[in-house]
């Protein structure tokens, strides 16, 4: 180097250098600092290969009505239930007279004074309520504690042409005496026989 340029070097390098001495205060006096905080996620655990979770799913049966309407519905009248047809003897027992007065006498022995009622021919019934026969029967059995069997003896025509059965009756109080009297059955219209007034059925004390 020549020496004449010495001098303008070193006046260069100090002007250089107070230039970036001044820079670097300022940069001093402007930088901030800035810190960034970040939250770190929480790690899941992974599922292992054999564990899985399926959520619950809960069904709810539900009952389904299905109501068929029958298209006819509308037009077909409500129809009331028929009574029950009444307990009149059986064909069996109203063909002979014998088997129909001991059909008699085992509704007698069961207390059932609504078959008996009906054993007896339409006139008696007409003539006769049920209310009535009943009674009948619940004052005879005051006296002789009501039937307790019965002997058919003999079968014989009546005078008006019906058919009588001499019957021994035998009663539940050791000391009613047994009564033998005649119960008469008449052919209705239908073949079948039914039983008419006769003193097989008790009197009505009342009328004595």
């Amino acid at each position: 180097m020549k020496p004449w340029l010495m001098p303008i070097a070193l006046a260069a390098l100090f002007v250089c250098t107070e230039c970036i001495g001044e820079a670097g205060v300022a940069d001093d006096d402007e930088y901030e600092e800035v810190v960034v905080r970040r939250k770190k996620k929480k790690k899941r655990p992974a599922a292992s290969a054999e564990t899985v979770i399926v959520p619950a799913t809960t069904v709810v049966a539900v009952p389904v009505v299905v109501t068929t309407v029958s298209e006819d519905s509308e037009d077909e009248e409500v129809k009331p239930a028929e009574p029950p047809p009444p307990p009149e003897p059986p064909a069996a027992e109203a063909a002979e007279p014998r088997r129909l007065v001991r059909y008699f006498c085992k509704a007698w022995k069961d207390n059932d004074c609504e078959r008996m009622w009906w054993a007896m021919s339409p006139k008696y019934r007409k003539k006769v309520s049920l209310k009535k026969f009943e009674k009948l029967f619940e004052s005879d059995a005051e006296l002789n504690g009501g039937l307790l069997d019965e002997n058919v003896i003999e079968t014989a025509k009546t005078k008006d042409g019906n058919e009588g059965v001499k019957v021994e009756l035998v009663f539940k109080f050791p000391k009613a005496q047994h009564r033998f009297v005649m119960a008469v059955a008449e052919r209705q219209s239908g073949g079948a026989f039914r039983l008419v007034d006769s003193p097989f059925i008790p009197k009505d004390l009342d009328d004595l």
